[in-house]
């Protein structure tokens, strides 16, 4: 066969029947040298379900150095520039650096007037992906998806309601801040981001059942020392977060023993009386 020549013109009939897009291997180049030299950022909702705090949006902050994810609970987009304010007086402070690079998609929640004058004001350079090429906020969007996913299994696990995905939704991220990655190696985003290696030792199954102690003071000499709830985070004191289905309210404790394969159950009441819990 005579050898076949690449044709030096482009032809306009295989462009509108053929054409296709191009790879997005190596197009985007990670730029960072220290932390919040970058951060991307997308916003996830509505949900279907409320979430215990009457929230159906979540957005997500992942600094693209050390994989480090922060998470917001939303009720509506609309507050997505007030929780960004909020997340860069937190970050730059603890971290002494200040954000360079915000990547986001071109959701109108991003593309405000306040957020692009917020963001000239205070020197940050606002880059907004082409449309529909979510390959270039990827490290948002698998993040996103990789919550998501743990998420539907830990509510799964437990037999618990979707009213509890805010909760799961902030377990997960921070189990995530402690587990390693690909491009970290051995390190994990929060041992990049604090210069510490953090321990594990106190995590717990998600919507296990556990048994929170009555302090002294709230309980006369024959009352219980103890009462049953449902393990739903962690608190950045180093206190867990509980749920109690009979006050249906969030209460905090240190003091906490927990049964990880065992969920809640009608008759884990004390009080006997009948509490709605697996749906």
């Amino acid at each position: 066969m005579t050898p076949i020549k690449l044709p030096s013109k482009v032809c306009e009939s295989c462009l509108v029947s053929k054409q296709s897009r191009n790879s997005f291997g190596s197009y985007t180049l990670e730029r960072s040298t220290a932390v919040l030299d970058v951060i991307y950022s997308d916003v996830c909702g509505p949900i279907d379900t409320v979430s215990l705090g009457g929230n159906k949006y979540f957005v997500s902050f992942i600094d693209e150095f050390s994989r480090k994810i922060w998470v917001y609970l939303l009720k509506a987009k609309s507050e997505v520039f007030s929780v960004f304010k909020v997340f860069k007086s937190m970050a730059e402070k603890q971290s002494g650096k200040y954000i360079k690079v915000l990547r986001t998609d071109g959701g109108g929640e991003f593309c405000s007037h306040e957020m692009e004058n917020f963001c000239t004001e205070n020197g940050i350079l606002h880059e907004i992906v082409a449309p529909y090429t979510p390959q270039h906020n990827g490290i948002a969007e698998r993040r996103n998806r990789t919550i998501l996913n743990m998420v539907r299994s830990m509510l799964k696990g437990k037999n618990m309601s979707h009213t509890f995905w805010g909760e799961a939704i902030m377990t997960a991220a921070y189990v995530l801040n402690l587990c390693p990655t690909k491009k970290l190696g051995s390190k994990v985003p929060e041992e990049i981001w604090t210069g510490k290696k953090p321990s594990v030792k106190h995590l717990k199954v998600f919507g296990c059942l556990c048994h929170k102690h009555i302090p002294d003071q709230k309980r006369k000499k024959l009352d219980y020392k103890s009462e049953s709830m449902v393990f739903i985070g962690y608190s950045s004191t180093g206190a867990y977060k509980l749920y109690n289905p009979r006050t249906k309210k969030v209460e905090f404790s240190r003091d906490v023993l927990f049964e990880e394969y065992n969920a809640w159950k009608s008759d884990n009441c004390c009080s006997g009386q009948d509490q709605k819990w697996l749906r």
